[in-house]
């Protein structure tokens, strides 16, 4: 499929956008001094899983950025191959410390809940997105990767979701205030997969892939029935 200008266009904006916004929120944490922290916390354990969770997160963004860059896997196919395995070492560690960190959250169900939704879902896409590549399946490899990425972008999507909502609410108390994190933690990841699945189908990915791919069980059936029909 050819690649047009406005696609190439797009992706070095949104690219740009992603890694400036995530190096931005990873910066308070460079300095590992838990007063810098953004959540509230319970304490040193707390927070270095939430620096650890951040920083693997932060490698993904970037390794997964370069990963839809056009011509990286058809020119430099060991460069896309390296960037993968760094993304997804980084995506599986990040997703599971993303579970802890909301299980350990100290503002309630309103915001553990869609950051436990997302971290899972994150999780079995990465899962899904390394034995696609294992196994050959390109194509669906390649559907796996962009739902996956959809989630791992979700860090960039929510912080502009809050400041959306919030200078569109402009919350007078906490409880306002973790109203609107809540929502912009549900539509960080909800709005960017239905999106992802809109490029997916847009795009013709699902179409190309093979007959077993989209049906397996009724593929293995008739392989069967034949079988014993021989």
């Amino acid at each position: 499929m050819k690649t047009s200008r406005g696609y190439v266009a797009w992706l070095a904006v949104s690219g740009v956008v992603c890694v400036a916004i995530t190096i931005f929120a990873a910066s308070a944490y460079v300095t590992l001094d838990m007063s810098q922290a953004r959540p509230a916390l319970h304490g040193p354990v707390h927070y270095g899983l939430l620096v650890a969770h951040i920083f693997t997160g932060t490698v993904a963004i970037l390794t997964g950025v370069s990963q839809f860059w056009p011509g990286l896997r058809a020119r430099h196919p060991r460069v896309h191959r390296v960037m993968g395995r760094v993304y997804f070492g980084a995506v599986l560690p990040s997703s599971l410390l993303g579970l802890v960190c909301a299980q350990l959250s100290l503002y309630g169900l309103a915001t553990s809940g869609p950051l436990t939704v997302l971290s899972a879902l994150w999780f079995v896409s990465a899962v899904l997105g390394l034995r696609t590549a294992r196994q050959r399946r390109f194509g669906e490899h390649r559907i796996w990767m962009i739902r996956g990425f959809a989630l791992t972008s979700a860090a960039v999507t929510g912080r502009l979701w809050s400041l959306a909502l919030g200078a569109l609410v402009s919350p007078a108390d906490q409880a306002e205030g973790l109203l609107v994190f809540a929502t912009a933690n549900w539509l960080s990841f909800v709005v960017n997969l239905l999106v992802a699945e809109w490029w997916i189908q847009s795009r013709g990915y699902a179409r190309t892939l093979p007959s077993a791919a989209l049906s397996p069980s009724i593929s293995s059936r008739s392989a069967q029935s034949s079988a014993s029909v021989a």
